[in-house]
C-alpha cells in the first residue's frame, strides 16, 4: 500500500468520525442556540451525543499538537478539580497521578527554559539539545497518547456502546446506516486513532525542523505558531465542542494531505539527532547513507537509501514504504560537488546546479574521503565559511592583542 492509499484510508475514517458528528450537531443547532425543541429529552440527548463527538475529536487533535503540554496541563486540572491530595486511594485518573505529573511537568519546565535561551546557546550545543528534546518529544508522545487517547476514545465510543444497547444517546437515523453499535465504535476508534497519528506527525514535523535548523529565531517562530493553533483549539474548545470542531476539522484534513512528507522530514530529522547525539562516523568506501534532496528525481524528496558512484553519476537504491522490494534510480552527475554544511553536506550534480543528495552528519568527518569515492569536488557551504572567516578574523584579533603586549613587555 503506498502513500496516498494510507492516506486515503485516514480520509475514510475521518470521514466517518463526521458522518457521526456532524449530522448530530446540526440537528442540535436549534437547542443549542435557544430555540424551543419539540422532545427535549431526545434533543438533550442528541445534543450530548454530539458534544461528546465533536469534543472528543477536538480533544485528540489537540493532544496531538502537543502531547507533553496537554497531558501536563490536563492532567493538574484533574488533579485539583478531584480535590488533589485529599483524594482518596484510587480516585485518580492515571494522568492525574502525581508520580506521573511531577516529572513530566519538570520535563516541560526543562524544554521551556531550553527554548526561551536558545538564542543564547551556542549552536553545537543547541544542536545536541535540539536532538534530545526532538527524542523526548518522541517518548511524551508515547506516554501522553497511551495515557490519554484510550480515555478520549473511550468516550467517544461510548455512543457506539449506547447505540448497541438500545441507549437514548444515540441519533437512530446515524446508527441504523452505520449498520449498528459494534461498527459505529470501531470506525469511531479506528478514526479516532488515524486523527491522532496523522496530527501528530506533521506537528511533530516542527520538533524535526528544530533538530534540522540552524537558525535560532526561525526555531522560535514554529514554536509560537504551533502554540498559537493549540491555543486557538483549546479556546474554541472552552467556547463550544462545536466550534472546537470546526477548527479541528480544517487542521485534520491538511494533517492527512501532509502526512507522507512529514514521515519522510522526521526519518531525516531521526536520523540527524541520532548522529549528533551518539557521535557515529560512517565508512565512506560502503554504500553512503543518504537522502535526496530534491523533487524530479524518481522518487518523493527526503526518500532515505543508499548511493554509490557509477561511471555515468550516482546509483541510488531504496525500498518503498521500507519493505517493499528495492528499487533503483540512476542520476547523472556529470561535475559534483560536495557542499559540506554547518550540520551535513550535500552532494550537487555540478558547480552551479541544485544538491541531490543530501548525508547526514556521521559522514562529516570523512567528507574528504567520500568527495574521493564520488569523484567530486569540495566547498564549504555558507554558514560553515562564514563561521571559518569568523574564528580566523578573532584569531588575527587575538594574536595582535598578545604580539602587542609582547612589545609592550620588550
Amino acid at each position: 500500500m503506498d502513500t496516498r492509499s494510507l492516506l486515503s484510508v485516514g480520509l475514510l475514517a475521518l470521514a466517518a468520525v463526521a458522518f457521526v458528528a456532524i449530522p448530530s450537531a446540526a440537528a442540535d443547532m436549534p437547542a443549542v442556540l435557544g430555540a424551543a425543541p419539540i422532545e427535549k429529552t431526545l434533543d438533550r440527548a442528541r445534543e450530548s451525543d454530539a458534544a461528546v463527538l465533536a469534543a472528543g475529536v477536538a480533544q485528540v487533535t489537540g493532544l496531538a499538537i502537543s502531547p507533553l503540554l496537554v497531558l501536563v496541563g490536563l492532567g493538574w486540572y484533574d488533579f485539583l478539580r478531584l480535590g488533589g491530595f485529599e483524594s482518596g486511594a484510587g480516585t485518580l485518573p492515571l494522568h492525574a497521578n502525581p508520580w506521573i505529573l511531577f516529572p513530566f511537568t519538570t520535563i516541560l519546565a526543562f524544554v521551556a527554559l531550553k527554548k526561551f535561551t536558545s538564542p543564547a546557546i551556542p549552536l553545537p550545543l543547541r544542536k545536541v539539545l535540539d536532538a534530545a528534546e526532538y527524542f523526548e518529544a518522541k517518548f511524551s508522545a508515547l506516554v501522553a497518547a497511551g495515557l490519554l487517547l484510550p480515555t478520549i476514545v473511550g468516550a467517544m465510543t461510548a455512543v457506539g456502546g449506547a447505540a448497541a444497547t438500545g441507549g437514548a444517546v444515540s441519533d437512530p437515523t446515524v446508527t441504523a446506516a452505520l449498520g449498528g453499535g459494534p461498527v459505529l465504535t470501531a470506525l469511531l476508534a479506528i478514526g479516532a486513532v488515524a486523527i491522532f497519528l496523522c496530527v501528530w506527525i506533521t506537528f511533530h514535523a516542527v520538533d524535526a525542523l528544530i533538530v534540522l535548523s540552524p537558525f535560532a529565531i526561525l526555531d522560535a517562530v514554529l514554536v509560537a505558531i504551533r502554540s498559537a493553533i493549540l491555543g486557538l483549539l483549546g479556546v474554541a474548545l472552552l467556547v463550544s465542542p462545536f466550534l472546537a470542531l470546526v477548527v479541528a476539522i480544517p487542521l485534520i484534513v491538511f494533517s492527512f494531505l501532509v502526512a507522507g512528507w512529514c514521515v519522510r522530514l522526521d526519518l531525516f530529522a531521526l536520523v540527524t539527532a541520532g548522529d549528533l547525539l551518539g557521535g557515529r562516523s560512517a565508512d565512506p568506501r560502503q554504500p553512503a547513507r543518504s537522502f535526496l534532496a530534491r523533487r524530479g528525481l524518481g522518487a518523493p524528496i527526503r526518500t532515505m537509501g543508499r548511493a554509490e558512484p557509477t561511471d555515468s553519476g550516482i546509483r541510488f537504491t531504496y525500498r518503498p514504504l521500507f519493505i517493499l522490494p528495492e528499487r533503483t534510480i540512476e542520476i547523472a552527475s556529470p561535475d559534483p560537488v560536495l557542499v559540506r554544511g554547518a550540520l551535513w553536506s550535500t552532494l550537487a550534480d555540478t558547480p552551479a546546479g541544485r544538491a541531490v543528495l543530501s548525508f547526514p552528519p556521521r559522514y562529516n568527518r570523512a567528507a574528504t574521503a567520500l568527495a574521493a569515492r564520488f569523484r567530486a569536488s569540495e566547498r564549504e557551504g555558507f554558514l560553515r565559511a562564514r563561521w571559518r572567516s569568523l574564528r580566523v578574523a578573532v584569531s588575527s584579533i587575538l594574536d595582535g592583542g598578545a604580539r602587542d603586549e609582547d612589545r609592550a613587555r620588550a
